[in-house]
């Protein structure tokens, strides 16, 4: 895969190179320069799934999420099932040791999902390496709280050690294991999330939930006379305007003629809009 990686990026660079910068040709850079930038940390991200070891692990992808919960809950399973890593899967408690990073990709995005050895009561004290594991916490955009069915009554002093080392990022509450409670499948209770890995029931709705918790749009180029790419978005924040992407596809500070945009917060299709109007899921903007 690293392999195929380095061709694509060095076939873009020379696309790049061998194609004359004029106005005619900005748009078609810019987005060769945007679709660079991603194949850039898809390389990064294999390199780090290959490596997958220790607990000092950079961001890579649009966003970053961290499996927490107690030991032999299902966290590997999990990560496993979301993001196609091979991670090891036992029956026994602390058999993941070390930091595993997955990538789940999702409506063109590329979510880094980092497994985490589980934590024990003590960890903010260092017990059980727990301050060096729960400090990979930091750099998450989303943490997934993972428990089962058995191990629920853990979530406060779980939560405990987090609010003792000062970890308060936006948590998803996961319960794992719903098969072994009855026949059918128990109704979840406020914002829980019920699954159960091994029978995979609950997983899109876990997708879903981490998409909307990390608060991620698309949005889509398109050039003049042209379809839009929809195979390709690029992966922005909820709120974000004309301006970001702008900059995101063109690094070089520019002026630009005209500004098209089709989608969810278009007013009419190819309504002209300025840098700071502010975009929604699958809009589709048009520079020149």
């Amino acid at each position: 895969m690293t392999i195929d990686l380095e061709a694509k990026i060095e076939a873009i660079e020379e696309e790049i190179r061998k194609t004359p910068y004029h106005k005619g040709t900005e748009h078609y850079i810019g987005r060769l320069k945007a679709k660079l930038a991603k194949l850039k940390r898809q390389k990064e991200t294999s390199s780090a799934q290959g490596k997958g070891k220790g607990f000092a692990l950079k961001k890579f992808g649009d966003a970053t999420v961290v499996l927490v919960g107690p030991p032999s809950v299902g966290k590997s399973s999990l990560l496993n099932n979301l993001t196609g890593t091979h991670a090891r899967v036992e029956s026994w408690p602390f058999t993941t040791l070390e930091v595993i990073p997955g990538v789940l990709k999702y409506k063109g995005a590329q979510i880094q999902i980092l497994d985490l050895p589980g934590i024990i009561g003590g960890a903010a004290e260092g017990k059980g390496r727990g301050k060096e594991i729960l400090s990979v916490a930091r750099i998450a955009d989303l943490l997934i709280l993972l428990v089962d069915v058995k191990t629920k009554n853990q979530l406060a002093a779980i939560n405990k050690e987090l609010k003792l080392l000062k970890i308060e990022l936006p948590t998803l509450l996961v319960i794992n294991k719903v098969d072994l409670l009855m026949k059918k499948t128990p109704k979840a209770q406020g914002k829980e999330i019920l699954i159960s890995v091994q029978n995979k029931i609950g997983l899109d709705e876990l997708k879903k939930a981490i998409w909307q918790e990390l608060n991620l749009i698309r949005v889509y180029l398109k050039q003049k006379d042209k379809e839009p790419d929809f195979n390709e978005p690029l992966i922005m924040k909820k709120g974000a305007q004309v301006a970001d992407v702008a900059q995101k596809i063109f690094p070089e500070k520019k002026e630009f003629k005209q500004i098209l945009l089709w989608g969810p917060s278009a007013l009419f299709p190819g309504q002209q809009v300025s840098l700071n109007h502010q975009l929604k899921d699958e809009d589709v903007l048009s520079f020149s």
